[in-house]
């Protein structure tokens, strides 16, 4: 089979398009033919040694694709099948796993990081993170666990947004922005976006964003003026350190930060007495429950949760889709076709 792969860590240029023995099930797994892969953070830090990875080795995490063969003890999935990979990997034993929490699993791993992914047209999987696709075409599917799913879980399931939320979405015109600026609408909340520069105001308002302000040093004083002085009741941060100490000055007194993300790095001062004395809540998000991607799955079906592609390339531009999302020019999110 074809696959992008890389042989040793560094930046985009390591990625090779080339042939690669096909997988082969084994004992609870199925093998897929990828139909679209989508293109994360998580790839860029694999390929770029920030996350261990065997090598060589193939990235991809966001996988929709057909059944082609199961291995042993593998029930219920028949060839032909279409399907979603759940991305996260747990031994289903821990005691987080018996309460529902694979995200948090003792032993959690990601496909695509901890095995080979989704840049490839045939991939494999344990047969128990496959759900089925039911309505859903394949480019949308492909859109929606690590950044639809992650959103649900920060701004459902962490933060409880509801009507009457002010939302501050950081980074609202990328992949995982994105999809939390629909899902804050979808909630009824009111949704702040920032952006990094004017050219992207235009879309991220096409997804329902209420007011947007450009990233900048007095980001956290534009904020309160959109809000009466208030600050925001939540806070999507999906950006890391150099954002958290913003992201703090723009809440209101009892407000809520949901981190998920260390692109600006994992270093930061918190001003801690603001924390206790306004009664802030801080929040860590990371992945996805099967549960939570059921939800934008549903959602997704009947036209609530919209992905919006910005590059579907074919795998042979594995390099060039890793240079626009590096770049942070993307507006929605980037796929790779096998």
């Amino acid at each position: 089979m074809k696959a992008a792969q890389f042989e040793t860590p560094g930046g985009p240029e390591v990625l090779s398009y080339k042939e690669v023995r096909d997988p082969e099930a084994g004992p609870s797994e199925v093998v897929l033919r990828v139909s679209l892969c989508g293109v994360n953070r998580i790839d860029v830090w694999a390929r770029s040694g920030r996350y261990k990875t065997s090598l060589p080795h193939i990235p991809g995490t966001d996988i929709s694709g057909e059944v082609v063969s199961s291995g042993p003890g593998v029930k219920g999935t028949m060839p032909g099948d279409r399907v979603l990979v759940y991305p996260v990997l747990s031994d289903g034993s821990c005691v987080y796993c018996r309460q529902g929490r694979l995200n948090l699993c003792l032993s959690r791993g990601f496909v695509g990081v901890a095995t080979d992914g989704g840049y490839a047209e045939l991939v494999k999987v344990p047969a128990a993170n496959l759900i089925p696709m039911g309505d859903l075409d394949p480019e949308t599917a492909a859109c929606l666990p690590v950044n639809f799913g992650t959103a649900w879980n920060g701004l459902v399931g962490k933060a409880g947004v509801s009507r009457g939320d002010t939302v501050l979405v950081w980074g609202a015109a990328g992949g995982l922005g994105h999809a939390a600026v629909q899902v804050a609408k979808h909630l009824g909340a009111t949704v702040i976006a920032v952006v990094g520069d004017e050219r992207k105001s235009g879309f991220v308002k096409s997804l329902g964003a209420d007011s947007v302000v450009v990233k900048s040093v007095d980001l956290a004083e534009k904020v309160r003026a959109l809000t009466a002085g208030l600050g925001v009741s939540v806070v999507f941060d999906h950006v890391g350190g150099d954002t958290w100490s913003t992201s703090l000055d723009c809440l209101a007194k009892g407000g809520r930060m949901v981190s998920l993300g260390l692109t600006s790095g994992a270093k930061s001062e918190v001003d801690v007495r603001r924390v206790y004395q306004d009664e802030l809540k801080l929040m860590g998000v990371y992945g996805q429950s099967r549960e939570d991607l059921r939800a934008v799955m549903e959602l997704a079906v009947s036209g609530r949760l919209k992905p919006a592609v910005y590059r579907n390339l074919p795998l042979s531009s594995a390099r060039e889709a890793h240079e626009i999302v590096e770049s942070r020019e993307v507006q929605g999110k980037v796929l790779l076709s096998p």
